[in-house]
């Protein structure tokens, strides 16, 4: 055949390196998922030690608040009311990623058997990081407080379960209003994480920038106050029985959630069977430890990218993980206020 053809070389395969295929294994940090960690040392000291099971119910004791009005009168044969006590139960939820690998995938790749598996953990870790946030999320809009006595420039909608400001009317004193409101509430005295929706966090960004040089100063009011975007927000608000669409925000008085991720026994220690093999890592993104449950097994890899003779791995990452607030005895009652602008 004419023109040496036959010698041409076959297709070129490069490899990206790290920095320019970033962008395809891009994952937003999980920030309210990480807002539930960071309580988990002081709000649920020794739970590990006592939960042994995924089935395993823990109770957590707390004290409950009596509230009465004050006499008027002393008595010589007075009679009060005995105190009391309640249980926080939390519930544990399984949450998985999986891949499976061959030991003869790279002997016809470009990438080595451990860039793939690398890669394989990579995507599994960014999985948990969209996956617990999504969770964590959920969670906060589920929980909103269905109380809220605040009356001071708006009206809690009980259905929905939102204190509504009008933004035509206040909307550059949104958090001033917020601030009253959760006073109005006995949270006083606390810092406050703020979960935004992305109107709400644009808006507050703006008003935070505008100090006093200019010609309206709105920043006094966000001393003391976190914001955390959270874009799911967007569709939750819109999805109320009336919609939100002009600011969407969830106050959490700051050490009032808490997170209790747990894995089993035998993966917090290692151990190695015929069959499998339990063991665990660090998640890099959040800190926590995530449960690994691989096996082997003989298979014809051809259909994964190996060989005839080949031997698969499954790997399975996990963890069990609860999500609480502080409890609160008056019914429907809870710690995250949800506050909203409307037209």
């Amino acid at each position: 055949m004419a023109n040496f053809t036959t010698a041409d070389w076959a297709k070129a395969q490069l490899k990206l390196d790290g920095s320019f295929q970033g962008n395809e294994l891009r994952f937003r940090s999980p920030e309210v998922y990480k807002l539930y960690l960071k309580n988990t040392s002081f709000m649920f000291p020794d739970y590990q030690a006592v939960k042994t099971d995924p089935a395993r119910v823990i109770e957590m004791n707390y004290a409950v608040r009596t509230s009465r009005a004050l006499g008027a009168a002393i008595s010589h044969d007075h009679s009060g009311a005995q105190g009391d006590s309640a249980v926080l139960i939390p519930t544990w939820a399984a949450h998985t990623d999986k891949f499976v690998s061959t030991v003869k995938e790279a002997n016809n790749s470009i990438y080595s058997l451990e860039e793939m598996h690398q890669t394989k953990m990579v995507n599994s870790i960014a999985n948990f990081a969209e996956g617990m946030e999504t969770v964590a999320s959920a969670y906060t809009f589920a929980n909103r407080s269905g109380v809220n006595v605040a009356t001071a420039n708006g009206t809690f909608d009980g259905t929905d379960d939102v204190f509504t400001i009008s933004k035509a009317a206040n909307g550059d004193q949104a958090i001033s209003i917020t601030k009253v409101a959760m006073d109005a509430n006995a949270y006083q005295g606390t810092p406050y994480d703020v979960v935004c929706d992305s109107v709400s966090w644009t808006l507050f960004l703006f008003q935070a920038a505008q100090g006093a040089a200019n010609n309206t100063n709105t920043s006094f009011q966000f001393g003391g106050v976190n914001f955390i975007l959270d874009p799911k927000l967007d569709a939750a608000a819109a999805g109320l029985v009336t919609p939100i669409t002009l600011g969407f925000w969830i106050v959490v008085p700051q050490g009032s959630v808490g997170a209790l991720p747990w894995i089993p026994i035998q993966n917090r220690q290692g151990l190695d069977t015929k069959e499998a093999t339990y063991s665990n890592m660090i998640n890099p993104i959040d800190g926590t430890t995530l449960a690994i449950h691989s096996y082997e097994t003989r298979v014809d890899g051809t259909s994964l990218g190996g060989q005839l003779q080949d031997v698969s791995i499954e790997t399975e990452l996990f963890l069990y993980q609860a999500l609480a607030h502080t409890p609160l005895s008056t019914a429907t009652e809870t710690p995250l206020l949800a506050f909203g602008l409307i037209a």
